[in-house]
C-alpha cells in the first residue's frame, strides 16, 4: 500500500490526477478521496467567498461551482485515503508490440485481470503513458484506431525513434494501413479558452500523463486564527484601525482588541489638574469624557490615535481594503509563540550558553545590512490549505476552464474543497519600512511628488547614484513618524491575493507601480530565502512553503510537512546559521546558469527562483532578481535593487 503525506495528497493525488503506482502496478487515476468532515472548524462563508471571488471572475470560465453565497453547497474535508483505478486503459504488449484498448478499468479487470497479451505471445501488457488533454478539463487515453482491412487486432504504435507524439503513427501489422496519432486527438466539446486561435478548434494535445500541464491544482492558504477574535475584529469598523495603530507603534496596549482609539498620543501636554477640575464639577462625567470636553474647548493640544490615523490615511475605505492583511499580521505577532533575536539570545544565556547568546546577538548587524527589521521563529504557525479545483492545459485564466471537484469525488454531500489544517514551525521576516520607502524613492520619482501620491504623506527625493543624496533621504525618513511611513504604504498598496486577478503589466497609477514593486520584492526575497534555507540546512525544498504579508512588508517560510520535517529545524537554523543564510542569499542568490538570457528576459526561471507548486501559491509568477540585486547592463529594466541600495548606503 502506498503511504503519502497529507500535503502530497493535496497536490499530487487529487481527484482527476494520474500517478505512477510505486510498486510497478502501472499508471492510475484518482477518482475519489475519503475525508473527515471539518466544516465545523472553519469559516465556511469566508472560504466560499474567496473561492467565488476567483472562479466567478475566471476569464476562461468555470464549471461545477455552486453560486456565490451558497457556502452550504460545499463539503470541507481533510483527506484520509485515496481511491484510484488504472488509467489510461490503452496497453501495448512488451513482446509482440500489439496494442489493445479497453473501455475502462472495469472492462480491463473483468476481461484481462492478469494483463497478458490477448495474442498469446507470452508477453505482458504495459500501459501506453500518453494521454490527450483539452482545456475544458477532458482527459483521455489515445483514441481508438483500427485498420480498415484487418480491424484492431494487429495494430501497433510506431514511435519512429522519437519521443514527440507528433511523429507517432498507428500501423497495421498485416498491411500498409497507417494513421498519425496526433491527428485523431480531438474533444467533442465546444469550449475554447480566451487564448485559443481559429486553428485550435477542438484539438487536444497529447503528452505523457505526468507532465505538469495535464493537471494544475488551484488552492489558497490562510492563517488559521479562529481563536484570536480575528472574525470579530474584521467585522468591527475599529478592528483595522487598531491593527494599524499596533503596526505603527502608536500604543503600548498589549491586546489588539483592548486598544483604545481615543487614547491621547501626547499625554505629556495634558494639564491633569484641569482634567480633574472639570471631572469634579460634573458628576456624570468620566475622566476620559473630561479630557474629550477640554479637547473640544481647545484647552488640550493633543490628538487621539483615531484622529492621527485620519491625518495620514486617505479615507476609511482605503484602510478597509487592508483589513485582513493588517489584522492577520498583528494578531499573529500577538498570539503565536514567537521568538525574535533578543528572545533567542536571552533563552540561550538562561540555559547556560553565553557564547551562543553572544553569537545570536551579532545577527542584528546582519539584519540591518539586509534591510530587515526583525526575524522571528514561530513554533505554532497555524496554516490552512484549501484546494478547490483544477485546470488542464494551462494554469492561467486565459488558457483553460477551471473545474470544481465533482460531488462523487468525495464522501461528503456537497462540492468538495479539500483542506489541510496544521500548526507548524516557521520563520517570519519583516522588512524595515524606512528602507523599503528609501528603495521606492530610488526607483520612482512619483513617490516624492505631492501631485501624484495618494494622501498627505510624501517620500523624500533620492538619487541612488549619489551617496550624499541617499544619506540625506535616510535622515528625512528617520524624522518621519512610524504612522506617516506606514500610512504611505497603506495609501498605495492594493489588495493582492492568490484568488484575485493581479495584473502587473498595466500600471495606470502610482498605486499600481508601488503595489507591483513591493509585492515583487517580497515574493522574490521569499523564494531566495526558501532556496538558500534548503541549501544551508538540508531541508527538502518541497517541505517548505511561503506565506506573504505584502501589506506589512513581511513574509513567512514554514514547514508544510510535519511528518517528514525535523521539529526544531527552523529554530536551529536561525540560532546557528542566520548570518550564513543572509550572506549566502545576498552573495549567491543572483546566480543563474541561464544568465545572461534569464536576466535579459524576466529575471526569474527554474534555475534561480522557481520552486514547486506546493511551495508557491502564486505559481512562480511576479518574481524578478532585479528587485533585490539591481538590473544588469544591456537590460531593458532599470531597477535599483533593494540589497544594492542597502550596500551602497
Amino acid at each position: 500500500m502506498m503511504q503519502r503525506s497529507l500535503s502530497q495528497v493535496l497536490f499530487q493525488f487529487l481527484p482527476g490526477n494520474t500517478f505512477d503506482y510505486s510498486d510497478g502496478r502501472g499508471i492510475w487515476r484518482v477518482n475519489r478521496l475519503e475525508t473527515s468532515d471539518i466544516s465545523g472548524k472553519i469559516d465556511a462563508k469566508y472560504v466560499s467567498d474567496r473561492v467565488a471571488a476567483r472562479t466567478d471572475h475566471w476569464d476562461g470560465g468555470s464549471e461545477g461551482f455552486p453560486p456565490y453565497g451558497d457556502q452550504g453547497a460545499f463539503h470541507f474535508g481533510t483527506p484520509e485515503s485515496v481511491q484510484a483505478e488504472p488509467f489510461p486503459t490503452v496497453y501495448e504488449c512488451n513482446e509482440c508490440g500489439h496494442v489493445k484498448w479497453y473501455r475502462d478499468a472495469d472492462d480491463l479487470l473483468e476481461s484481462n485481470p492478469q494483463q497478458t497479451c490477448p495474442r498469446n505471445c507470452q508477453g505482458e501488457l504495459n500501459q501506453i503513458q500518453f494521454v490527450s488533454v483539452h482545456s475544458c478539463g477532458e482527459l483521455q487515453g489515445l483514441t481508438y484506431w483500427s485498420c480498415p482491412n484487418h480491424g484492431s487486432s494487429y495494430v501497433k504504435l510506431n514511435r519512429r525513434g522519437s519521443q514527440k507524439v507528433s511523429n507517432f503513427k498507428w500501423e497495421c501489422g498485416l498491411c500498409s494501413a497507417s494513421d498519425e496519432v496526433s491527428r485523431r486527438e480531438s474533444c467533442d466539446c465546444d469550449y475554447q479558452p480566451p487564448s485559443a486561435t481559429p486553428d485550435d478548434e477542438d484539438k487536444m494535445y497529447t503528452t505523457v500523463h505526468r507532465a505538469g500541464s495535464v493537471y494544475y491544482p488551484h488552492y489558497f492558504n490562510k492563517i488559521n486564527l479562529v481563536d484570536s477574535n480575528m472574525g470579530y475584529l474584521q467585522q468591527s469598523d475599529e478592528g483595522v484601525l487598531k491593527a494599524f495603530a499596533r503596526l505603527a507603534k502608536m500604543t503600548d496596549t498589549p491586546k489588539l482588541d483592548k486598544i483604545n482609539l481615543r487614547e491621547d498620543l501626547n499625554e505629556a501636554e495634558v494639564d491633569e489638574d484641569r482634567v480633574v477640575e472639570v471631572y469634579a464639577e460634573n458628576d456624570d462625567m468620566s475622566l476620559d469624557e473630561a479630557r474629550a470636553y477640554l479637547r473640544e474647548q481647545g484647552e488640550i493640544d493633543s490628538v487621539t490615535i483615531s484622529e492621527r490615523i485620519q491625518e495620514v490615511i486617505i479615507d476609511a475605505e482605503t484602510l478597509a481594503t487592508a483589513s485582513e492583511g493588517l489584522i492577520q499580521y498583528t494578531l499573529g505577532v500577538q498570539d503565536l509563540s514567537t521568538h525574535n533575536i533578543n528572545n533567542l539570545a536571552e533563552e540561550a544565556r538562561e540555559r547556560g550558553f553565553p557564547s551562543k547568546a553572544d553569537r545570536i546577538q551579532t545577527y542584528d548587524n546582519d539584519l540591518s545590512e539586509a534591510g530587515i527589521s526583525e526575524v522571528r521563529v514561530i513554533e505554532d504557525f497555524p496554516i490552512q490549505t484549501f484546494v478547490y479545483g483544477y485546470t488542464r492545459g494551462g494554469r492561467e485564466e486565459n488558457e483553460a476552464q477551471i473545474q470544481a471537484f465533482s460531488q462523487g469525488a468525495s464522501d461528503g454531500s456537497g462540492t468538495p474543497i479539500f483542506v489541510n489544517t496544521s500548526e507548524t514551525e516557521g520563520i517570519q521576516v519583516d522588512l524595515d519600512p524606512r528602507s523599503v520607502a528609501l528603495w521606492l524613492s530610488a526607483n520612482h520619482d512619483g513617490v516624492s511628488q505631492s501631485e501624484r501620491v495618494q494622501g498627505p504623506v510624501v517620500l523624500p527625493e533620492v538619487n541612488p547614484q549619489d551617496p550624499a543624496s541617499v544619506s540625506y533621504a535616510q535622515e528625512q525618513l528617520e524624522e518621519m513618524s512610524d504612522e506617516e511611513v506606514w500610512g504611505f504604504f497603506q495609501n498605495h498598496l492594493q489588495k493582492v491575493e492568490q484568488y484575485e486577478q493581479f495584473n502587473t503589466t498595466e500600471k495606470e497609477s502610482l498605486t499600481d507601480e508601488v503595489t507591483d514593486d513591493i509585492f515583487t520584492l517580497i515574493h522574490t526575497l521569499s523564494h531566495i530565502l526558501l532556496k538558500q534555507a534548503s541549501t544551508i540546512s538540508g531541508f527538502d525544498r518541497t517541505n517548505l512553503s511561503e506565506y506573504l504579508f505584502p501589506r506589512t512588508l513581511s513574509l513567512a517560510i514554514y514547514s508544510n510537512n510535519r511528518d517528514e520535517f525535523n521539529i526544531g529545524g527552523m529554530r536551529t537554523m536561525v540560532e546557528q546559521d542566520l548570518d550564513h543564510l543572509l550572506s549566502q542569499a545576498r552573495n549567491h542568490g543572483n546566480e543563474c546558469v541561464y544568465d545572461p538570457v534569464c536576466s535579459e528576459r524576466d529575471g526569474a526561471c527554474l534555475s534561480c527562483l522557481f520552486v514547486s507548486e506546493i511551495s508557491c501559491s502564486y505559481f512562480n509568477q511576479i518574481l524578478c532578481r532585479d528587485y533585490l540585486y539591481g538590473s544588469r547592463p544591456n537590460n531593458d529594466r532599470q531597477i535599483t535593487g533593494y540589497w544594492e541600495l542597502m550596500h551602497s548606503s
